[in-house]
C-alpha cells in the first residue's frame, strides 16, 4: 500500500495535528544613521553608484577545527561579490577598510525602550559579536550584532509567547543582480541598524504567528526612528513539525499571507516525510536508488522537435545525459506544494551549485515539452529502465553534466533519509518556499573586538522608561477621531510625515483632513495612471505652499491638479517661492466672477429647454473646462433652474 500523501488530502489541513512549532524573527530598519559610522540611512538610485569593489569569499576552519556547512557550501559556488556605491553612503567601515566607530546611541536606545515594552531582563553588559555571513551580502563577512536582553514575553490570544532576546544589529547590503559567477550589491543598504526581536516556537497555528508579527509589528512602528515602506521590516519564520525540520523562512513580508506559508510548509514537510516512507516501503535506500552510471542519450534526440533540447544543446560538446533511479515511478513528480514537484526541490538544489542546468527533464512528466513518447521509450531502453524506474535528464556541457549529476545524486540520497535543516526562500510570486541554503552551524559568532562592551546602568533605564512612545495602535485611534479621518488614512499620513507635520498641514487645509489626503494620494495616482508621471516626494514644506496658494487664489481641483504636474515636470521636490513660480509658469487664474458665470449657465439653460439636471450640468462643466469650482456650478444652476 502507497505510504504517499497527496496534496489534495491536505486542503483543509489543521496543522496543530502535525505538532507544529514556529517562532519569529523580526527585522525592523531605523533611520537614524548607519550603526557604526556617520553615513545616512538612505537607498539611491542605482545609477548613483558610480564605484566598485570586488570581493571573494575564503573558506577557513573554525578555532574548533569545524567545518560550517553553510559556509562550505557558498565557497563551491564560486562566486565573485562585487559592490557599487558612493562616497555619500558608504564610509571606509562599509567597506571592511576601517575599524567600526561607537554604536549609535539613538539605535541603542530604540533597542533599549523596545524591550522594556516587551518585558525583557538586560545583560549586566552588552557585547557586540561577529556574526557570519556567507552569501556575500556583507563586505567583510559578518554582521555584527548585540544582544540586550532576554527572557520577555508577548500576550497573544492564543496564549503567551516568550521573546527570546532583542538585538540591535547592522542590516546587510542591498542585492542588485544575481548570475552564474557572481553577486552584485549596493553598499547603501548595509549597516542600516537593524532591530531584531525573536520569539519562542511557543505559536501553534499560522493565525497566531500571524498576530504576533502584527503585534510586534505595532510596537516597532511605535517609534519615530523606525523607517517606513517596502523592505524596511522583513518577518523571517521558523518553522518544524513532528519528525520533520526546523526551516529559517527567509523574504514573508507580507503579514497576509504568513499564515499561507505556514500552511504551505507544513504541507511541504508533511508530504516530504510521506515520500521517505515511501523509499522504505519500496525498500530504496542511498546505495541502490540506482546504478549510478550516467548515460549519453543524445542520439536518442539528434531529429528531435524539442524546441527546449535544442535550443539547450546550442554550443561546443553540449549533449543529453541521463541517469535511472531505480523503482522511482511516481516519486519525482510528486507534488509537494501546488505546481511544486519533488523532482523540482531536487533542481533547485542542483542549480544553485550548478546554475548552468536550467532545469531537468523527468519520466514523471514526459512525454511533454515536444518530446515524444518514442524518445522517452528509446531513453527507457538505454538506461535498463523496468516499468517501476524513473530516469531524469539533463542537457549540457559533458563534463559540467557528470558533476551535476554526480552531486545530484547525493541530494536524492540525503532527501530519501529526513527532511534536512535548511534556510529556505519564499518564492515571490507566492506563498511556496525553495531551498537556499544549509543551516549554519551553531557555532557562527565570536566576539567584536573592536567594539567596547556597553553597560545599561539603573539611571540609562529610567531614562529610557520615562521616553517610551505611544503605543502606534492607539495612536491611529486618537490620530483618527482628532483628525477626523478614517484610521488607514492616518496610518498613510504617518507614513509619509511626522504627526505634527501632519497636524500642521491640516490647519492650513479648508476642508482638513480630506483635502490633504486628496493632495498628497488622490491626486498623484490620476497623474500617475492619466499623465504617465510618477510621484515627487515634495517636502512638507512645498506641501504648505500649495495649500496657502490653493486657499488664495481658490484653485479648483483642475488648477491644483495642473499645479503638480508642472512640478512633477521640473522634478521639483521643494520650491524658495511657490507664487513666483506659479506665475512664471502661467498658473495663477483670475478669481471667478460670479455674474459671469452665472449669465452663461442661463445662455445654456435656455438653449437646452426642458434638460434634466444632470445633462444640463454637464454641459455647463464641459463650458467652463474645469475652471470653476463644480460646486459653485451646482448651487448657481439649481438656482436658476
Amino acid at each position: 500500500m502507497s505510504k504517499l500523501v497527496f496534496l489534495d488530502s491536505l486542503k483543509n489541513i489543521d496543522p496543530r495535528k502535525y505538532d507544529l512549532k514556529c517562532g519569529l524573527e523580526i527585522h525592523q530598519q531605523l533611520n537614524c544613521g548607519k550603526l557604526f559610522s556617520k553615513r545616512p540611512c538612505n537607498i539611491v538610485p542605482n545609477v548613483e553608484l558610480n564605484k566598485e569593489i570586488r570581493r571573494k569569499l575564503r573558506f577557513s576552519l573554525s578555532e574548533q577545527g569545524e567545518t560550517d556547512k553553510a559556509a562550505a557550501a557558498e565557497v563551491l559556488k564560486e562566486k565573485e561579490q562585487i559592490y557599487r556605491y558612493n562616497d555619500k553612503i558608504a564610509s571606509l567601515v562599509d567597506l571592511d577598510e576601517e575599524p567600526p566607530g561607537n554604536p549609535n546611541k539613538m539605535a541603542l536606545s530604540v533597542g533599549a525602550r523596545i524591550s522594556q515594552m516587551l518585558n525583557l531582563i538586560f545583560f549586566d553588559k552588552i557585547q557586540f559579536m561577529r556574526k557570519i555571513i556567507v552569501d556575500g551580502s556583507v563586505t567583510s563577512g559578518f554582521q555584527r550584532t548585540a544582544m540586550l536582553g532576554f527572557g520577555g514575553k508577548l500576550i497573544t490570544s492564543f496564549g503567551e509567547v516568550s521573546i527570546d532576546g532583542v538585538n540591535v544589529e547592522e542590516d546587510s547590503c542591498r542585492a542588485l543582480e544575481r548570475g552564474d559567477g557572481y553577486n552584485i550589491f549596493a553598499l547603501d543598504r548595509q549597516g542600516i541598524p537593524l532591530i531584531e526581536i525573536t520569539t519562542g516556537p511557543q505559536i501553534k497555528t499560522p493565525l497566531q504567528a500571524q498576530e504576533c508579527a502584527q503585534q510586534l509589528g505595532t510596537i516597532l512602528r511605535s517609534f519615530s526612528e523606525t523607517r517606513r515602506g517596502l523592505g524596511t521590516i522583513r518577518q523571517d519564520l521558523n518553522v518544524s513539525i513532528l519528525n520533520g525540520a526546523r526551516i529559517e523562512i527567509k523574504g514573508a513580508q507580507n503579514l497576509k499571507l504568513i499564515p499561507e506559508v505556514i500552511e504551505a510548509e507544513v504541507k511541504r514537510q508533511a508530504i516530504h516525510l510521506s515520500i521517505i516512507e515511501e523509499c522504505k516501503e519500496r525498500k530504496i535506500n542511498p546505495k541502490n536508488f540506482s546504478d549510478f552510471t550516467i548515460n549519453d542519450v543524445s542520439s536518442i534526440f539528434k531529429n528531435t522537435e524539442s524546441s527546449i533540447i535544442l535550443s539547450n544543446l546550442e554550443g561546443e560538446n553540449k549533449g543529453v545525459f541521463g541517469i535511472k533511479l531505480s523503482n522511482f515511478k511516481g516519486i519525482l513528480g510528486h507534488e509537494l506544494n501546488e505546481n511544486f514537484r519533488f523532482a523540482t526541490e531536487i533542481s533547485n538544489r542542483n542549480k544553485l551549485r550548478y546554475p548552468k542546468i536550467k532545469g531537468l527533464f523527468h519520466s514523471d512528466e514526459l512525454p511533454k515539452y515536444g518530446i515524444t513518447s518514442e524518445e522517452v521509450e528509446n531513453v527507457r531502453k538505454t538506461l535498463n529502465c523496468n516499468k517501476n524506474d524513473a530516469f531524469i535528464l539533463i542537457v549540457q556541457e559533458e563534463t559540467y553534466a557528470k558533476k551535476s549529476f554526480e552531486y545530484m545524486f547525493s541530494i536524492i540520497a540525503e532527501l530519501m533519509l529526513y527532511v534536512p535543516e535548511e534556510v529556505r526562500q519564499v518564492d515571490p510570486k507566492g506563498t511556496i518556499t525553495k531551498f537556499l541554503r544549509p543551516m549554519p552551524g551553531a557555532a557562527r559568532m565570536y566576539p567584536e573586538t573592536d567594539v567596547s562592551e556597553i553597560e545599561f546602568t539603573s539611571e540609562y533605564l529610567k531614562k529610557m522608561e520615562e521616553s517610551i512612545p505611544e503605543l502606534y495602535s492607539l495612536k491611529i485611534e486618537r490620530l483618527s477621531k482628532k483628525w477626523k479621518c478614517s484610521q488607514r488614512e492616518v496610518e498613510d499620513f504617518l507614513d509619509k510625515f511626522s504627526e505634527n507635520d501632519v497636524s500642521t498641514l491640516i490647519s492650513k487645509s479648508q476642508k482638513g483632513a480630506l483635502e490633504l489626503y486628496q493632495l498628497v494620494f488622490d491626486l498623484p495616482k490620476d497623474i500617475k495612471k492619466r499623465d504617465k508621471l510618477e510621484a515627487i516626494d515634495f517636502s512638507v514644506e512645498l506641501y504648505q505652499s500649495l495649500l496657502e496658494s490653493s486657499q488664495k487664489h481658490e484653485f479648483n481641483q483642475k488648477i491644483l491638479r495642473d499645479v503638480i504636474v508642472s512640478l512633477y515636470k521640473d522634478n521639483l521636490q521643494t520650491v524658495e517661492n511657490l507664487e513666483e513660480y506659479l506665475s512664471k509658469k502661467d498658473l495663477l487664474v483670475k478669481p471667478v466672477d460670479e455674474i459671469e458665470v452665472e449669465e452663461k449657465i442661463k445662455e445654456i439653460i435656455e438653449k437646452n429647454q426642458g434638460a434634466p439636471f444632470g445633462a444640463l450640468m454637464g454641459r455647463v462643466m464641459g463650458a467652463f473646462d474645469g475652471q470653476v469650482d463644480g460646486k459653485l456650478i451646482s448651487t448657481l444652476l439649481k438656482k436658476l433652474m
